[in-house]
Formats: C-alpha cells, sequence, structure tokens
C-alpha cells in the first residue's frame, strides 16, 4: 500500500476529508457549522453499513430506514457524543457504540422520529439501502466482523467514486471506464486488446494504464480509511485490520 505521501500530488475530495473525523471527534459538542457539516458528509458517505446493522439485528426494511434517519439525526444533534466509546479514534467504532445506545434507547421510548423529524439527510432512493444488504455478504461470524465486512465495503465504493470523478474531471472518463473492469489484480489480461482498440491504446500503453488505476485506487482507499480515524496515523492498523494489509 502506498504512504500517504505518494499521492499528496493527486488533490482529491477524499484528501480534503481527510480532517473530517477529526474535526468532528475533537470538537465534541460544538454545534458549529463547519462541524456540522464534517458530521454531516460522513453521515451521507457512511449510512449504509448502520442500515445493514440494523436490518441484521432484526427490524423490518421500512422501519430500518426510519431507525437509520433518526440515528443520524440524533448525531447531528450530537445527542450521542461523549457516550459512546471513542476507543482508537475510529469512525466506525463510535458509529457502531453509539448505535447500541441509540437502540436500547428506541426500544425503552417507542418514540421513534419519522424520517429523522423531516430534515432529509441521507441518500434513500428507492430500494438502494435494502439492495445494498441484501448482496452483502455475511460471513463473519460475529456482529462486529460482519459490520467491519460492510464498512470495507462501502470504503472502497466511497474510494472508486472518488477515483471515476477524478479521471472524470481530468478529462480521462474514457480511460477509466475501459480500465475498470480490470481493476482487480486477479481480473488478468484477457480482453486488453478488445479494449484496447476502442480507445485507441497499444497492449502496452492499455498495460500501463491498468497498473496506474489500480495503484491509485489503492492510494484512494487509504485516504477514505484515514477520513474515518482520529489520526491519519492510525490508517495502516485499520487498512490491516478491514482488508488484511
Amino acid at each position: 500500500m502506498a504512504a500517504a505521501g505518494s499521492f499528496a500530488s493527486h488533490p482529491s475530495r477524499a484528501r480534503f476529508d481527510t480532517t473530517r473525523w477529526s474535526l468532528v471527534a475533537m470538537a465534541g459538542g460544538d454545534q458549529s457549522q463547519e462541524v456540522r457539516e464534517a458530521l454531516n458528509e460522513l453521515c451521507r458517505a457512511y449510512w449504509r453499513p448502520i442500515y445493514a446493522e440494523i436490518r441484521r439485528r432484526g427490524h423490518q426494511a421500512v422501519d430500518a430506514q426510519d431507525l437509520t434517519q433518526e440515528f443520524f439525526a440524533r448525531l447531528l444533534r450530537h445527542e450521542a457524543f461523549g457516550r459512546a466509546d471513542r476507543e482508537k479514534g475510529r469512525f466506525r467504532t463510535f458509529l457502531l457504540g453509539a448505535l447500541d445506545f441509540f437502540l436500547i434507547d428506541h426500544l425503552r421510548s417507542r418514540q421513534a422520529l419519522k424520517r429523522g423529524g423531516g430534515e432529509i439527510m441521507l441518500p434513500f432512493v428507492a430500494q438502494e439501502g435494502e439492495n445494498w444488504f441484501r448482496e452483502q455478504p455475511a460471513y463473519g461470524s460475529t456482529p462486529a466482523e460482519a459490520f467491519d465486512q460492510q464498512w470495507a465495503v462501502v470504503l472502497m465504493d466511497c474510494a472508486l467514486e472518488a477515483l471515476r470523478d477524478e479521471y472524470r474531471v481530468t478529462g480521462r472518463g474514457e480511460v477509466f471506464t475501459a480500465v475498470e473492469p480490470f481493476l482487480t489484480a486477479d481480473s488478468g489480461a484477457d480482453g486488453y486488446e478488445d479494449v484496447c482498440d476502442q480507445i485507441g491504446l497499444n497492449s502496452q500503453a492499455f498495460a500501463v494504464a491498468v497498473h496506474r488505476v489500480r495503484r491509485r485506487f489503492r492510494a484512494c482507499v487509504r485516504e477514505q480509511v484515514e477520513m474515518t480515524v482520529l489520526d491519519p496515523a492510525e490508517a495502516a492498523a485499520e487498512m490491516k485490520h478491514l482488508f488484511g494489509i
């Protein structure tokens, strides 16, 4: 995995976001606009594992949408801050601890706010969350392991979207579209020639493009990880925990 300094020359949306969780966590109960926007962006990016965890705990899809919206509405009001375990400064650890508190409180009160009290915060589109939940494998032997697997998938999805945007805004969208099917290291070189004909590259140049996109994708994944830890120095340990690298 490339070190953080090796991709400093690639400005991206993710690089700006690397300070978001540290800003929110250190602010505590601060209600400043900057902190609220930082938390809002994190919630929008990483709501799907929370939705999946609520579904996994037995709630129906429509109820899980309401509960997910209410959960993040409370986070935005900072009602859960200071109560959840922030061990090692990881956003996913904080979210899972805060969710435990939230669901216990919900069971006690039975007074859920529908759809976050009328505030549209999360990008629920038709069955997006439910479809994503059903597509995820359940390999984890414990709830925490299942949540971490879903978290890793979201990190990679966010990294892929950031990389796609990066190529698009620099006028290389066609190259990325051609290379994307070969993004994984085990995809091999089968089919290179057909794609080369479509975008006007020879096989050697296309192989170089594939190598560069793979390397940049790994860097984008790390950037996403850095967004969710208190100290970017913790990114290496988080990468090892989530991806085994």
